[in-house]
């Protein structure tokens, strides 16, 4: 059963036009996993605009910044009470802080990487991820030639622990998600280890779909299949031109054809 992040409804902002709009309390469940990405991109893009110095953006500056349509911004920030104001747009700080707490990472959330190989290793060297919300503070290994060693990180080096230290470390950082980027052999049972532990939230890299209890949720990262959906779409999107062409050039070069493309 998937779960989703969000916060109490909230009045809708017809456009930039709602000073007044806003919402109380923490993350709840009712705003549409779609829009929680989405949500989470907004956040990325306004702190980038931030840094630069800006304080107001208009919804369309946000929406192109984004890779959305105006009014696909306007109904995802509904449910945060963006408080924009209309002819003027959105107060980047304020619109920052809105969606942070919508989002529950108003403050950092603490995560545990398994797995020290070569993706592991890519992960952790990832920048930006405090920009997020995400602070990794430890990095757990099955394979015992590993643990021990240090791995350089973005924020400084981390030591390779094993997967009996799991619960001390999540009771010490508080660790509410952990990221499993094991060797598929070694994916249930450092999942075991997470679970028991007490961490409901895994991101999953491996091509292993673990056994969890109801209430842990498990969102897999499948770049395999990302991939094949991208193939799809790019088929598809051929074989409409290909139509379209062929229509074109038929006799009166007639081209109603009522072909939809498919997309990401």
């Amino acid at each position: 059963m998937r779960k989703t992040v969000g916060m109490g409804k909230s009045p809708a902002d017809a456009g930039d036009d709602n000073p007044n709009s806003g919402s109380a309390g923490g993350p709840q469940p009712d705003i549409p996993s779609a829009a929680v990405a989405r949500l989470a991109t907004y956040l990325h893009v306004l702190r980038s605009m931030s840094e630069t110095g800006a304080m107001v953006v208009s919804s369309g500056q946000l929406a192109a910044a984004a890779g959305v349509n105006s009014a696909i911004l306007r109904k995802d920030l509904s449910h945060v009470g963006s408080g924009g104001v209309r002819g003027v747009g959105y107060d980047v700080s304020r619109l920052v802080a809105r969606i942070a707490l919508a989002l529950g990472v108003e403050h950092n959330h603490n995560v545990v990487l398994a797995g020290a190989g070569h993706l592991g290793k890519a992960l952790i060297n990832r920048v930006g991820f405090d920009r997020r919300g995400i602070k990794i503070v430890a990095m757990v290994e099955a394979d015992p030639e590993l643990v021990g060693t240090s791995i350089a990180a973005a924020e400084g080096e981390l030591e390779v622990r094993g997967l009996a230290d799991i619960r001390a470390i999540c009771a010490e950082h508080r660790v509410e998600i952990a990221v499993l980027a094991t060797s598929d052999d070694n994916a249930q049972i450092t999942c075991d280890s997470f679970v028991a532990a007490g961490v409901q939230q895994i991101l999953n890299f491996t091509c292993v779909a673990p056994r969890v209890p109801e209430h842990v949720y498990v969102r897999p990262v499948d770049f395999a299949l990302e991939l094949q959906v991208m193939a799809f779409n790019a088929t598809r999107r051929h074989s409409a031109q290909a139509q379209v062409v062929q229509r074109a050039s038929a006799p009166g070069g007639r081209t109603q054809s009522k072909q939809r493309s498919v997309g990401v």
